[in-house]
């Protein structure tokens, strides 16, 4: 899954980050490896899944499937659908919030491949599918159809249709149904769990995909959607089909980290400190202004961030984001009021913030959103209700 996080998802700064990334596993050119029934015999069909690495956008594994021929002539080719230009910088966050970046399949042999995800020290392990020849057949077709060029693009979504989504749909269709079958009881981790665990060490990133991403990712997939995750995938396909994976190359380096801070309390604490100024600021009756501008900057940047997100992209995981209620683009009229209507207006936040809280406790929404919601109502309420003073403002 060489995408990052949309990613499934979709987070701006996350694919702004994936744009240094160029490397690929080397690929076959057209006409460089046979294509089609190459043998009288079917290939032996393998599955290889991949361990997260360093990098940003390795953070969620990777998956590929190869075609193991019997003949020393015909090396194994392996099929790689999470290709796309990692270079195109600006162009490729545009595409991905408006669900429009293309990604396409990639031919490689087994030794490149390999050679690639060991020079970035990634677990990998091989899984022999125990499969007709008939089954067999369809999945070779299957793969060398889609290297033509008019079959070859899709338009990737992180957790509905990715290099693990591809293998997942193909390997149930040659085996009819034996992934899917069952595959309709809730998996035990939402989206947003399941997709955390690769980015444990990175707390900032995970606190600003929880303004970022939206209430779909709090929903609990099926068994067969969760299959999105190569971990999963792995896992079920060794359940289902009995075939149980092989590690073939182990991680030299430290393992990654798959729990950790949510970065929650750290920007809770920024805020509580920031209040605090601003509290000390409504105290002295000093440096007001100035405290006022940095918070109301402070949460119209971050709140039209959240809008211009949610407005931009046609994406169900991005649009429909429960933060919208929290943090918003017309904070900045907090400097801009006079006293009385900015305390007012305070209040009227306030008022908001409490019935989103409300929701979330009955469990109307469903985003982890209680740390945002605790950052933006403490400099509220010092505004409402003049805290240090205790009395209302005159207009």
């Amino acid at each position: 899954m060489r995408a990052p996080v949309p990613a499934i998802a979709v987070l701006t700064a996350v694919l702004a980050a994936a744009g240094a990334a160029g490397a690929q596993p080397a690929h076959l050119a057209p006409g460089e490896a046979p294509s089609g029934a190459i043998e009288p015999d079917p290939p032996v069909i393998e599955l290889l899944t991949f361990g997260i690495g360093a990098r940003i956008f390795e953070k969620f594994g990777h998956a590929a499937i190869c075609l193991r021929y019997h003949q020393p002539e015909h090396p194994e080719i392996c099929f790689n659908y999470g290709v796309t230009n990692f270079n195109a910088g600006a162009v490729m966050v545009w595409n991905f919030l408006r669900h429009e970046q293309k990604f396409w399949v990639e031919p490689t042999r087994l030794t490149a491949m390999l050679a690639f995800y060991q020079a970035e020290d990634r677990d990998i392990w091989r899984q022999t599918l125990p499969i007709t020849a008939e089954a067999a057949r369809a999945i070779e077709a299957q793969l060398w159809s889609d290297i033509r060029e008019d079959h070859r693009y899709y338009d990737y979504d992180h957790f509905f249709d990715n290099c693990s989504t591809r293998l997942r749909d193909m390997i149930d269709r040659a085996t009819g149904g034996a992934l899917s079958a069952g595959g309709s009881a809730p998996y035990a981790r939402t989206y947003r769990e399941i997709g955390r665990r690769g980015l444990a060490d990175m707390p900032l990133l995970l606190v600003t995909s929880d303004l970022i991403t939206g209430r779909q990712l709090d929903q609990h997939p099926t068994v067969w959607q969760a299959m999105f995750h190569p971990d999963i995938l792995r896992t079920e396909v060794a359940l289902r089909l009995r075939a149980p994976p092989e590690l073939i190359y182990r991680r030299h380096g430290p393992p990654f980290p798959t729990r950790g801070k949510t970065g929650r309390l750290h920007f809770l604490a920024l805020a509580v400190a920031l209040a605090v100024l601003l509290f000390l600021a409504y105290t002295a009756r000093r440096y007001q202004t100035a405290m006022l501008w940095t918070w109301g900057v402070a949460l119209a940047v971050v709140g039209a961030v959240v809008w211009a997100v949610a407005i931009i992209s046609p994406i169900p995981a991005v649009r429909w984001n429960e933060a919208v209620f929290v943090v918003m683009p017309i904070d900045l009229a907090l400097p801009l009021l006079s006293p009385g209507r900015r305390q007012r207006y305070a209040q009227i936040r306030l008022g908001v913030l409490a019935a989103v809280a409300a929701l979330g406790l009955v469990g109307v929404f469903h985003q982890p959103l209680w740390a945002v919601i605790l950052a933006v109502a403490l400099p509220m309420a010092t505004i409402a209700f003049d805290l240090p003073h205790g009395r209302q403002r005159p207009e």
